[in-house]
């Protein structure tokens, strides 16, 4: 009897052993794998990430921008063909992560986003098959991240190009850039350049408009009834700022210019008086208008803008607008500061008829085992910053200046442009602004911003920006050559 006992503790004691390890192996095979590949320390981590199969980026032709291969040792490449358009693709690394449109759409490449059978989970698992991503393709054109890239070659700032109405970014050009194919060997140096490589200036800087703020002042100078024509004593005469001795972009006399005539030619002096005129309150609204100090980076960028750990996001900035700091603010010397981006969507709401479309990149996704794409199905109404009139009677002062001021540099023959052309200041350096577009027809139009840092030479911002849009001119209409071409629907509008 005592040895019966015995025999049924031993037992009961195995079966709470077996059940145990049961438990174990069923926690281990179902939920542990996913946390112990959660573990910063787990090799399996790094050996996991290394064999996704991660989708290629494609430009809106179907141009690949960046895919993944496979070596002979079966390790996973990730292969940037084209150095045109590494600053705008970001980086894909094991070591360091990612940035850029490689952080953006980062769950969509990895595969994170496809549905996934249970029955086909274990399978992988069980033969060790590598996850596949989906593809992207994005609105970005090679050619024309091309032409832009050779214009600005030597050069530090920032180009972006947007095609109207849909507000889909053509280019994106932030100089100095860097070689994603060489990132693991290089972060160190990159991290520290003087250049700043990895900083997106485009969605992320945050410049002085300096003169370029003039077309949002000209806005509030039509929309007050304010004449254009009538001679302006002394309005080339030098602006004392603090400090800064603010001219025209270009060398004049100092004669009697009309409104017209001193913004085609970048003069500050004629709007100090402008900017009395309309007060703080009338500053503030012009301001809030154009969404100018906001710095809100649309939702369908945000990710874009994200380029490195470390890297702070600008915040809004307080405008002071009382009587010593009006001033300032009205030659754009102040507080106020933006970003490329910024100046691109005023130019877009000038060209599209007082709306500003809102920016975006991802045009379509494919999964690995589709022959076909699958749209980005999203609402994106546009921003309203000024009447029709107003618009069009900025389209034309902007081709004024194109054809008779600082612009000249821009125009193309047998191109619509319209532009500006002007000088900002920032610390001991100057500022090179151009903002402009072109008309293509069929109420479509194509939008530029450029910036170069430590340039006072606004003429060859405004050849670089004629290079963008020319380029997206004749991209754009190859693209429709050969087929009727039909309105594209309109984004939704507000302002007409």
């Amino acid at each position: 009897m005592q040895f019966t006992r015995e025999i049924n503790r031993l037992l009961r004691g195995l079966l709470v052993l077996f059940a145990v390890v049961a438990m174990s192996a069923a926690y281990w095979s179902i939920v542990g794998p996913d946390t112990i590949l959660l573990r910063e320390d787990n090799p399996r981590r790094v050996l996991a990430e290394q064999a996704i199969q991660r989708g290629a980026i494609l430009d809106r032709d179907g141009d690949v921008l960046a895919q993944t291969t496979r070596g002979d040792d079966g390790a996973v490449i990730r292969e940037y063909p084209h150095p045109q358009t590494h600053g705008a693709l970001g980086y894909f690394s094991v070591r360091y992560g990612v940035g850029g449109a490689e952080a953006a759409y980062n769950a969509v490449l990895r595969g994170d986003t496809l549905p996934q059978a249970v029955s086909g989970s274990i399978a992988d698992g069980l033969l060790h098959r590598p996850r596949e991503g989906s593809d992207i393709r994005l609105s970005l054109d090679l050619d024309i991240q091309r032409a832009v890239a050779d214009a600005m070659a030597g050069q530090t700032g920032a180009v972006v190009v947007l095609e109207v109405p849909t507000g889909q970014i053509l280019a994106m050009i932030n100089a100095p850039s860097y070689d994603p194919n060489t990132l693991d060997t290089e972060w160190n140096a990159l991290r520290e350049a003087p250049g700043k490589p990895f900083f997106n200036r485009v969605l992320q800087g945050t410049y002085q408009p300096g003169g370029a703020l003039q077309t949002v002042w000209m806005a509030a100078a039509l929309i007050s009834g304010m004449p254009l024509n009538e001679p302006l004593p002394a309005a080339a005469q030098p602006v004392q700022v603090d400090d800064l001795t603010l001219t025209c972009a270009v060398r004049l006399p100092n004669v009697a210019l009309s409104l017209r005539e001193a913004y085609a030619f970048g003069c500050p002096s004629p709007f100090t008086t402008l900017a009395d005129a309309l007060g703080s309150d009338g500053i503030e609204t012009t301001l809030d208008t154009f969404q100018l100090g906001s710095l809100l980076i649309p939702a369908d960028l945000l990710p874009v803008a994200d380029a490195i750990p470390g890297t702070p996001t600008p915040v809004p900035t307080e405008i002071p607008l009382d009587e010593d700091s009006m001033l300032r603010e009205a030659v754009g010397q102040g507080a106020l500061t933006v970003s490329p981006l910024d100046m691109a969507m005023v130019a877009s709401a000038i060209v599209n008829d007082g709306n500003a479309p809102q920016p975006y990149l991802l045009l379509e996704t494919r999964a690995p085992d589709a022959e076909s794409w699958t749209p980005e199905s999203v609402t994106r109404p546009t921003i309203p910053m000024m009447t029709t009139n107003t618009a069009r009677q900025l389209q034309d002062l902007m081709r004024y200046a194109v054809a008779n001021g600082a612009a000249q540099n821009a125009g193309r023959p047998n191109i619509d442009i319209g532009g500006h052309a002007t000088i900002a200041y920032s610390g001991d350096g100057a500022q090179s602004w151009f903002v402009g577009f072109t008309t293509l027809g069929s109420r479509r139009g194509v939008a530029v911003a450029v910036v170069l840092e430590n340039s006072a030479d606004p003429g060859l911002a405004a050849d670089i920006g004629g290079t963008a849009l020319a380029a997206a001119q004749r991209e754009l209409q190859s693209a429709t050559a050969g087929a009727e071409e039909t309105p594209p629907p309109r984004a939704v509008s507000f302002a007409d």
